[in-house]
């Protein structure tokens, strides 16, 4: 959008600024020769004048520019910051995201599942799958339990602390497309923890 806004006004500019120099060389010749009729001293007072009120055209442009390179350096900082936090936040959502597996499985709000098989992804997880609980909670049976009442304290405590971190980097997020940067709020919230908080924890 911005790209487009900006070649129309060099556009209009330019057309202007041949539409002005023609019409000049029209009233100012007589089959292309000066005009005695006319003093040199205003030819040059039209064509300054004239093309002077058009550059101001693209003085305009060119700080309609500079404003968009600021806004679009300060997008990229805010952005930086959200991903850092992102970053700083990823080993304990990882974290908060098997404790609430544990104590789902725990308290058998979840059908299906054993203690066997969190050993299972346990291992996982220890040996370097750090979203194997991620996945685990995007599935149906998780989401359903979850979001149902139970009275496990430890695993409300769990959810709390999840939601209450992953809705502040949605409200983040949200400013970003605001923003204009869709791409990088739908980078973020392609990655598991983003789809698991989707899927298990928004109603």
């Amino acid at each position: 959008m911005r790209n487009k806004t900006g070649n129309l006004i060099i556009l209009i500019g330019s057309l202007l600024s041949l539409a002005w120099i023609a019409f000049g060389i029209l009233i100012f010749s007589d089959s292309f020769s000066f005009n005695s009729a006319w003093a040199r001293g205003e030819l040059g007072d039209y064509f300054g004048g004239g093309l002077g009120a058009i550059s101001v055209l693209f003085i305009v442009y060119t700080v309609w520019l500079q404003i968009g390179q600021i806004n679009t350096q300060q997008n990229e900082s805010f952005e930086a910051g959200v991903f850092r936090i992102f970053q700083a936040l990823r080993s304990e959502l990882e974290g908060l995201s098997a404790r609430i597996v544990s104590k789902a499985i725990k308290a058998k709000i979840v059908s299906g599942y054993s203690e066997e098989d969190f050993s299972e992804m346990l291992s996982k997880f220890q040996n370097g799958d750090r979203t194997v609980f991620l996945r685990e909670l995007q599935k149906s049976e998780f989401s359903h339990a979850i979001q149902s009442n139970h009275d496990d304290e430890a695993l409300h405590e769990a959810i709390g602390r999840f939601k209450n971190i992953m809705e502040l980097l949605e409200k983040s997020l949200n400013e970003t497309e605001v923003n204009d940067d869709d791409d990088f709020s739908r980078a973020i919230k392609s990655t598991e923890i983003y789809v698991a908080y989707d899927k298990c924890f928004k109603k």
